[in-house]
């Protein structure tokens, strides 16, 4: 565990839903320090840019705007912990790559679950130099569905996508997955032929068939398996100089 503290910003439109959390997480007091609040979308978006926490704890129902498009609209994003009424909105939420789903009234026991798995993914694991880069011609041994095994050379990966605490690898004969993080499969790959396209995707460049612009400077990937991807914004810039050279 780190022994700094997680920085957290508590997101609800509901003061006292904020305060009640903030009585909760004085019980954690050694692994977490509050250091805001929000109530909207705007005003949480302006702080995560100007604070970087750690951690949000993060409403689903917000005016305006919901949690979960806030979250979909960030090009970086910390550490998200959805505190929420709803029952059946988790499936999503882990899609957009939250570390965890409390439904209100949250329960202490469960929380400090939460703490702990927040206070371990914070703690940086040993950065291994010695992974070669991966070129296009490399194989690498990955598992689908009912444990089928697959051999799959880096050229024919067309998207990484993370998928839960590993990572999806969608590829021309199928579907597979790895238990390696979307980040460190990022590190190795060849950079003139892989390009982040948001948050949670790496796409292939050879396998992108149409581009098109999409809302608020974004751009919207068709590849050739059919699949389509949203550019962020600012990934949006390192695409097209990608494309133009």
């Amino acid at each position: 565990m780190s022994s700094a503290k997680l920085r957290v910003l508590l997101i609800d439109d509901e003061p006292l839903a904020n305060r009640e959390m903030r009585r909760l997480l004085t019980a954690h007091h050694d692994d977490v320090e509050v250091i805001g609040e929000c109530r909207d979308a705007d005003s949480a978006r302006q702080a995560i840019a100007s604070s970087r926490p750690d951690v949000i704890f993060l409403d689903i129902s917000l005016p305006g705007e919901d949690g979960m498009a806030l979250l979909a609209s960030l090009d970086a994003a910390p550490m998200v912990v959805f505190v929420t009424t709803f029952n059946d909105k988790a499936i999503r939420a882990f899609e957009l790559c939250a570390m965890d789903y409390l439904l209100k009234p949250v329960n202490p026991r469960r929380l400090s679950q939460t703490i702990m798995r927040l206070s371990t993914v914070a703690t940086p694991a040993p950065v291994d130099d010695t992974q070669p880069l991966l070129r296009l011609s490399d194989q690498v041994f990955l598992q689908g569905p009912n444990e089928q095994l697959w051999f799959v050379t880096i050229a024919e990966v067309r998207l990484f996508e993370v998928a839960g605490d590993g990572t999806r690898v969608i590829f021309g004969r199928g579907i597979a997955t790895t238990p390696r993080a979307l980040r460190t499969i990022e590190s190795r790959l060849p950079t003139n032929a892989f390009v982040r396209a948001n948050r949670t995707q790496v796409v292939g460049l050879a396998h992108v068939r149409e581009v098109h612009p999409w809302f608020a400077g974004r751009l919207k990937l068709k590849l050739d398996g059919g699949e389509e991807v949203i550019v962020s914004r600012r990934q949006a810039r390192a695409f097209a100089l990608h494309r133009s050279l």
